[in-house]
């Protein structure tokens, strides 16, 4: 019978865990890295690293253990909780729109006024005692900026 590998005279550093992905290979101190959901597995160094986790909007170690939980017939709920919670936690959110581009039926609205003739106080005035939800109005200078674009002489005109 030719020899196979295993863990039994595996040359890893004694008194520690082995990589859950090196196994045998495994070179240098290990790591608990936690994913939640009680979930937690022994990292060498370079598996534990940002970037390997991170990589690939961290597929490459979600694949792997994933992989290896199925081959080992132990991927659970939680496992699979766990990893993608960690894929989740990887993708770009989407931003707040920053300045007028929150406030785009505002503007239409305020465009609208400027190109009746209505002067830039009485529009600002009508804005500013506007509710918003949860955001504040737009500044005086924001509105000063909308009237100096004049976006109403050249853009079609818009809803809102």
């Amino acid at each position: 019978m030719r020899h196979l590998p295993s863990l039994y005279k595996a040359r890893v550093p004694t008194k520690q865990l082995v990589c859950a992905i090196c196994l045998d290979r495994t070179r240098g101190k290990t790591t608990r890295v936690d994913f939640g959901y009680g979930v937690h597995v022994w990292l060498c160094e370079g598996h534990a690293s940002v970037e390997f986790l991170t990589g690939r909007s961290g597929r490459d170690a979600v694949l792997t253990l994933m992989g290896m939980w199925q081959a080992q017939g132990c991927y659970t709920q939680a496992r699979k909780k766990a990893l993608d919670a960690h894929i989740a936690a990887l993708k770009p959110r989407p931003r707040r729109r920053p300045g007028s581009y929150a406030w785009p039926a505002v503007r239409a609205r305020a465009e609208r006024w400027f190109a009746a003739g209505v002067a830039t106080a009485p529009v600002a005035d009508r804005i500013r005692q506007g509710t918003y939800g949860d955001s504040t109005a737009p500044s005086l200078r924001t509105i000063r900026r909308w009237r100096s674009d004049r976006r109403w002489l050249t853009a079609a005109p818009r809803d809102g």
